[in-house]
């Protein structure tokens, strides 16, 4: 309950603990396969979804500072050298063994987080 109570206070150094769920997906995705990873609105595939508009999708908007991109000042996109990290403070973190720029990002039609 206690950490509960502090996510909800944002007061939980989600990026220390080993509370936090991590997924990493880098033996789990082959270099040809397509994927798509949800993490709560946000939407990142490594292919372009056809007709993404009658999907009920819309591409993401990302906000810039420094080398992170941010989506909805809550979902931290961290491009690395050969993958890119997903951090959320209530759904962790996810490891995507793509670069950055590999990657299409979307989220739902009315999505708002």
């Amino acid at each position: 309950m206690q950490t509960q109570i502090q996510k909800a206070l944002s007061q939980y150094d989600f990026l220390t603990s080993s509370m936090y769920e991590v997924n990493d997906l880098t033996n789990q995705i082959g270099k040809e396969d397509k994927f798509i990873v949800r993490q709560g609105d946000l939407i990142v595939t490594n292919h372009e979804i056809p007709e993404y508009r009658k999907r009920g999708l819309r591409r993401a908007w990302l906000g810039r500072r420094n080398r992170t991109w941010i989506y909805m000042g809550s979902h931290f996109i961290i491009p690395l050298k050969g993958k890119t990290l997903l951090v959320h403070n209530e759904h962790g973190i996810v490891v995507i063994p793509r670069d950055f720029h590999e990657l299409e990002v979307y989220t739902f039609g009315e999505a708002g987080d």
